[in-house]
């Protein structure tokens, strides 16, 4: 149809005139749809089309957003990828006249020119900048004259419509803005709401205003660096009950869609004070996206309900931490009650293992297991426990009350240090998390640790007046002349000693740099010497009670029975000693002299001024020995403490009272003296004596079992030898005086 002059401007006035009113009306409108919907019907009121359709931009995808009449091709590619059209069709107008190049490769033109329709224009959308928003098609199944110069009309149009649109959806955003701001304050601000009904209210909002098929919250637990789904969750879904952090916090190796539409979900964080406090999880149903409105919307929703969130579980969090609090009152009360009723410690390590759900050990301050709670089903708790003992140099040099031991790759053992009146008493330690231990357990513990304190003073107040009795026992036994013979049993028994059995006496020299050299430290030395004291008499009060360790005379003196000084006792005794010594000073040297065996009560002064005398001679000349037995040293207990006036008198009681208290008549006593004299001759012997060669050997057989020496041995004949030229020293009536006292 050829048109004139002045009908062309006519029906260019009319267009102008329909699309300027069209384009008043459109800015009133409060949301997408209406403005949608009084589009098209206003065209369609103008100009009878046969099918009209809106499609807006979804990030690279044309979505139909609004349609009138049916377009079965065009229907059926749509939503439609912007990369199947051709790029000028979203940004210039375009109609069934024009001669498109490649108009087959464009999705659209192509539906339409195989859809029976013989007139079809589109105009875009297009904003302010020039950038594209949509498209708008028009299309006729009957022959419609267009004018070819209404091109600019349509595309101002375009720009209107795109304005309209936005316009809209700012209003529908705001709209949603206040209508949630109300609900908010209805359904999450109403007082004495719990942490469960806010995060309700809140997914099923989510959900509601997305109309997606589920929602949860996850709420960040700093501790174990994760998130942790919060009940209840809205929907059919099942969601993750834990959701771990690797190397560093990274939302999105996470959750994928984190502020992102355009995908099946969406994950929004939830902010306190620029610090995340959880996450907003929404899942879309099957084949539908989340778009930009979404996300904004849940952004504002997560906005204002992050605060609230926040304060419901701080509160709670208060709330449980007052209970926790009551709770450790009472376990405080029930503690306390060990110290009146219980005098060990297994009772309160069990009570302790329990109320921590962890294992728990208590040592002693030479970090000696003392207590423990039930053991692991598979029994490693004694590896726990070597592993603390090998670690015991890091936790005795420790500065802090509290230690971690790393025990494998997933347990680690806290170690705390249990003091009274400023001195250190022993260990705590417990297998746990030490996440686990906030401040009402961390309280707890302290408590725990100051009734450890008075049961430990309690059993070193028991302990110190056993060594009371202990020391007074001793300085009453080894004395010249026993004053109280029956009252020193009833000591004895009282101690739970022997009286009746042998024993050994064993002196103990502990000697440290500290106490040579102008710069000696006698304080500092005494202090070494009390705690190797200390370590020794524990260590055998455990191995083997029969044995006392007590002090006399600034040594350590040790009663040994004597059928227990069996061969290598005593370098066992000594070595054991070394140990436990350097244990506590690396440079200390320990020397120990040994009596002869004490038969009764009568014999241990003597037996303890032997022991002196092979201490110190070993100290003075045989240091590199260690350990020195009285019987070894013969003559040099005389030789050596000339000066001292029971020097004689101790060495005649060893060698020679033993055959004088044997007999009256001396026989023996002469016939040993004989014997030495003629240099162990047996002929010469019996001759001088007057008696026959077999009774001179029984005599010496004699004299072997009462001395127990060996009476041919050089040594023992020069020890004899001296011991007779001594009691030559003496007057018959002092000599007597002197060894029988």
């Amino acid at each position: 149809m050829i048109q004139t002059s002045k009908q062309k401007q006519r029906m260019r006035e009319r267009i102008e005139s329909h699309l300027r009113q069209t384009a008043r009306q459109l800015v009133q409108f409060d949301t997408v749809e209406a403005t949608l919907e009084f589009l098209i019907e206003s065209f369609y009121q103008q100009y009878k089309f046969d099918y009209m359709a809106i499609l807006t931009l979804d990030r690279d995808m044309l979505v139909p957003r609004a349609s009138r009449g049916t377009a079965g091709r065009l229907e059926k590619v749509l939503p439609l990828a912007t990369k199947d059209c051709l790029p000028k069709i979203l940004s210039e107008p375009m109609c069934s006249y024009y001669d498109i190049k490649k108009r087959e490769r464009c999705a659209i033109i192509s539906s339409l020119d195989q859809d029976p329709f013989q007139t079809w224009f589109t105009f875009p959308l297009l904003r302010e900048d020039g950038k594209s928003v949509g498209l708008c098609i028009i299309a006729f199944r009957s022959f419609v004259p267009l004018l070819i110069d209404a091109d600019n009309l349509f595309q101002e149009y375009g720009r209107d419509i795109a304005a309209s649109l936005a316009l809209a959806k700012q209003k529908e955003i705001e709209y949603k803005k206040i209508q949630g701001l109300s609900w908010i304050k209805e359904n999450i601000f109403s007082e004495g709401m719990s942490l469960e009904q806010i995060i309700r209210n809140v997914v099923e909002r989510a959900v509601k205003g997305t109309d997606a098929e589920s929602a949860c919250v996850y709420l960040y637990d700093e501790n174990d660096n994760c998130l942790r789904l919060q009940k209840p969750v809205y929907g059919a879904t099942q969601p993750k009950t834990r959701i771990d952090f690797h190397a560093r916090y990274d939302l999105k190796s996470v959750f994928p869609y984190a502020e992102l539409p355009g995908g099946p979900e969406i994950t929004i964080p939830l902010i306190v004070n620029l610090k995340m406090i959880g996450v907003l999880h929404v899942l879309n149903r099957s084949g539908a996206v989340f778009t930009q409105e979404h996300l904004e919307w849940l952004q504002f929703l997560a906005s204002f309900v992050s605060a609230v969130i926040e304060n419901a579980r701080l509160y709670l969090q208060d709330k449980e931490r007052q209970i926790r609090l009551e709770a450790s009152m009472k376990v405080q009360q029930e503690l306390l009650k060990y110290t009146l009723e219980e005098e060990g410690f297994s009772g309160i390590t069990e009570y302790i293992a329990k109320l921590t759900d962890s294992q728990v050990f208590l040592f002693d301050r030479f970090l000696h297991l003392i207590a423990h709670s039930h053991p692991d089903p598979d029994g490693t708790w004694n590896d726990k426990v070597t592993k603390a003992v090998q670690a015991k140099k890091s936790i005795r040099g420790f500065g802090q009350q509290e230690e971690w031991i790393t025990l494998d790759e997933k347990t680690e053992m806290g170690v705390w240090r249990i003091t009274g009146g400023g001195d250190l008493l022993g260990y705590l330690a417990l297998v746990t998390d030490p996440a686990k231990l906030d401040v009402i357990l961390r309280m707890t513990l302290n408590h725990a640790l100051n009734i450890y304190a008075v049961q430990f003073v309690k059993h070193k107040l028991v302990l110190d007046a056993k060594e009371q009795v202990k020391d007074s026992f001793f300085n009453q036994l080894f004395v010249q002349h026993i004053q109280d013979k029956p009252k020193l049993l009833q000591y004895a028994s009282l101690l739970n000693w022997n009286a009746a059995q042998p024993h050994y006496i064993g002196l103990i020299s502990f000697v440290t740099p500290q106490g040579k050299g102008p710069n000696a430290n006698p304080l500092e030395e005494e202090a070494i010497r009390t705690r190797i004291g200390d370590r020794l008499r524990q260590h055998f009060s455990r191995s083997d009670p029969d044995i006392v360790l007590t002090r006399k005379d600034g040594y350590y003196l040790v009663l040994v029975p004597e059928p227990k000084a069996k061969p290598f006792f005593w370098r066992n005794f000594l070595e054991t000693s070394e140990r436990l010594a350097k244990a506590e000073n690396e440079q200390t040297s320990v020397f120990v002299g040994i009596s002869q065996v004490a038969g009764k009560l009568e014999d241990y002064y003597l037996s303890y001024k032997q022991a002196q005398q092979t201490l110190s001679i070993l100290i003075s000349r045989f240091p590199e020995r260690k350990m020195m037995q009285f019987q070894e040293l013969g003559a040099y207990t005389v030789l050596y403490h000339l000066g001292d006036p029971m020097a004689a008198p101790l060495f005649l009681r060893t060698y020679l009272d033993p055959l004088l208290q044997h007999s009256k008549n001396r026989s023996l006593f002469d016939t040993l003296r004989v014997y030495l004299q003629t240099n162990g001759n047996i002929k010469e012997t019996a001759e001088r004596l007057y008696i026959h060669r077999s009774s001179l050997n029984y005599r010496l057989e004699k004299i072997k079992d009462i001395m127990k020496l060996d009476i041919d041995d050089a040594e023992q004949r020069f020890n004899l030898m001296m011991a007779y030229k001594l009691y030559d020293l003496f007057s018959a009536e002092h000599q007597d005086e002197s060894i029988n006292g």
